[in-house]
């Protein structure tokens, strides 16, 4: 293979969403570490290979089995695809060949650190579940984004199954307290969603996909980021109250939760307002990292401070 080849295959990776890979997992493994979790350097660093190989696999599942959308797509949007098929269509097969590597490959290594480093199964089972619904997404015959279930795809495994590797790489088990905070990070999943696939509206009716933007319109769909990102803070708020947690002060969240909350409601009312829909779904996906950012970062006090 030649190195423009090589340059070609790599661009199909989108750094933006291994960033957030980042912090989901982070999120995961240093709230484990904050209700006493063990530190097994070597296990944290194989299970997080786990979930960027299977992460990475989605990347070239997705621009695979897209290609005939991603002719429509203007590609000079952030969030838009790598579109290196439309332009190279020789590297199919090999895109082909590499996410089904990636994805045999981060399995396979859930189950060597599950056989010598002590990580309990659910990891395999976690990642397993994940890799099927990246691979599923987009490809034949479920085919999940055109069958109205690419929503739920991508929340459950945003704000499920990428904390819970790195939840379950330190502390070895699931608790109530990251199931009770499962609940609006799936939310937050949802909202990522909405917000990636909106602006592509016009572009995923052409492809036939069913995505809620396609069926429902740009206001329903900030209408419902909205009531997702209120639906969050309330949970939050919820727990302050009635979750007795000694491991995090759970009002924190529900203040930091006020930024995806604000950024949904300027979000409704620019396209109640008719004006530019990148702009706000942008500005939602930012929102979430910026929680994100935040929570990780009250998380190391947390931990620093033990």
């Amino acid at each position: 293979m030649s190195s423009s080849s090589a340059t070609k295959l790599l661009k199909v990776i989108r750094l933006h969403i291994v960033a957030g890979g980042v912090l989901a997992f982070s999120l995961g493994s240093l709230l484990a570490l904050a209700n006493g979790g063990s530190f097994n350097p070597a296990l944290v660093v194989s299970a997080y290979a786990v979930m960027l190989l299977g992460d990475l696999s989605a990347h070239y599942s997705n621009d695979y089995f897209d290609v005939e959308v991603d002719k429509y797509i203007e590609q000079k949007k952030f969030f838009a695809g790598s579109a290196i098929l439309v332009n190279h269509p020789h590297l199919s097969s090999t895109v082909k060949s590499i996410s089904l590597s990636l994805l045999v490959g981060a399995n396979l290594l859930a189950i060597l650190i599950f056989l010598f480093l002590g990580a309990p199964i659910e990891i395999f089972l976690v990642i397993l579940g994940a890799s099927l619904v990246g691979w599923f997404y987009s490809a034949p015959p479920t085919r999940l984004i055109s069958r109205g279930f690419g929503e739920v795809a991508v929340a459950w495994v945003t704000g499920f199954a990428i904390p819970a590797i790195g939840y379950l790489a330190v502390r070895g088990q699931f608790d109530p307290l990251f199931v009770y905070l499962s609940f609006p990070f799936v939310m937050y999943g949802f909202m990522l969603s909405l917000s990636l696939e909106a602006p592509d509206a016009a572009v995923d009716r052409m492809g036939g996909k069913r995505t809620l933007a396609v069926r429902k319109g740009a206001r329903t769909i900030f209408l419902i980021i909205l009531l997702l990102t209120a639906s969050a803070t309330l949970t939050f708020t919820a727990y302050y109250w009635l979750v007795d947690s000694a491991v995090l002060n759970i009002g924190v969240l529900a203040l930091f939760s006020i930024i995806p909350l604000a950024s949904a409601l300027v979000g409704f009312a620019g396209v109640l307002e008719k004006k530019s829909v990148s702009r706000f779904s942008g500005m939602n996906v930012v929102s979430l990292f910026v929680f994100n950012m935040f929570t990780v970062a009250y998380l190391l006090v947390i931990v620093s401070a033990v």
